[in-house]
């Protein structure tokens, strides 16, 4: 048993048609889906994933596929349960995504960031060099 569910996007990029094809005799189904409904599914989608990844082990990052973002809001905020920070942004593809860092990860972070800092200058003052 196999299902497609095609998502076409309208020409004006305002609303998706999500079509859910019948199966046997049922027939084929159509939901046009605006922006809010559709980060609305994403959302849901999401949590239901979260839930089902509740018994597995988080997949190592080294040689994932992602899109970074390079356009986005982000903010970053005091988090009392853990006693950690909450790093929030707008993902254009996700929505708003919150990632709470312990404080020993806040830690590295901090660290990575000062070294590519220190490696941007370097490089910014190699470039004016003359050979």
């Amino acid at each position: 048993m196999s299902s497609k569910i095609d998502l076409t996007l309208s020409d004006d990029h305002t609303t998706v048609q999500m079509t859910l094809p019948g199966q046997g005799e049922d027939p084929t189904v159509e939901v046009p889906l605006s922006l809010d409904e559709v980060t609305s599914l994403i959302t849901v989608l999401g949590r239901l994933r979260q839930t089902m990844m509740t018994n597995h082990e988080i997949p190592p990052i080294e040689g994932a596929t992602f899109t970074p973002v390079t356009r986005t809001r982000w903010a970053l905020q005091p988090e009392a349960r853990t006693d950690g920070s909450l790093l929030a942004f707008q993902h254009p593809a996700y929505g708003p995504v919150g990632l709470v860092l312990a404080p020993p990860d806040a830690d590295r972070l901090k660290k990575a960031l000062q070294l590519h800092e220190q490696l941007r200058q370097e490089q910014k003052a190699a470039r004016g060099k003359l050979n």
